[in-house]
């Protein structure tokens, strides 16, 4: 299992078009697999910088979009990928895993549950990991290096239940009352 975290800058006249600018891969314990900032194709109009944390002089040097994306889904290729909305680093990845392989504490009800808030509720990062671990993260700004041991420890809090909160059929006692009710 890995976590992931990934910032976008913004691009085209009004920097409408996410693209990435830094992606952060850490291992089940935390330790950095991967912490890049990453040169977008188009030329990046807005840094997002409040968000993102990304600056212009960040974007510089830093790893072409075509190099990042082989390393990021090398390292990420056949595992356990887990983040925090994982649809938008995704997406700006351009990267499509199998979804039984995305543990995306965004749509986890057992966290949610955890931090006492409505299942229907979308919490962000910062909030979940404030009620259930006792951190602030992103004070500042967002540092996906922090964001993906974030996401990383918040799993970790409910692996036990994270598929009987997710999804009802892929827990034993679903199947056991059902199996029982037929008799």
């Amino acid at each position: 299992s890995s976590g992931i975290n990934a910032e976008y800058g913004g691009c085209s006249a009004k920097g409408r078009i996410s693209a990435l600018g830094r992606c952060s891969i850490v291992n089940y314990t935390g330790d950095i697999l991967y912490d890049s900032y990453v040169k977008p194709i188009l030329p990046v109009t807005d840094h997002r910088t409040k968000w993102s944390g990304i600056r212009r002089k960040h974007l510089s040097n830093a790893t072409p979009f075509s190099e990042a994306i082989k390393q990021i889904r090398k390292l990420l290729s056949g595992k356990y990928i887990i983040g925090h909305d994982l649809q938008n680093d995704l997406s700006v990845l351009n990267f499509k895993p199998h979804p039984c392989l995305l543990l995306d504490t965004s749509k986890c009800c057992a966290l949610r549950h955890l931090a006492g808030l409505p299942e229907s509720q979308k919490p962000s990062l910062k909030k979940l990991t404030g009620l259930i671990l006792g951190q602030d993260i992103q004070k500042a700004s967002h540092c996906s290096v922090e964001d993906a041991r974030a996401a990383l420890m918040l799993y970790k809090a409910v692996k036990d239940n994270w598929h009987s909160k997710i999804n009802p059929y892929l827990n034993d006692s679903y199947w056991n009352v059902a199996t029982a009710s037929k008799h």
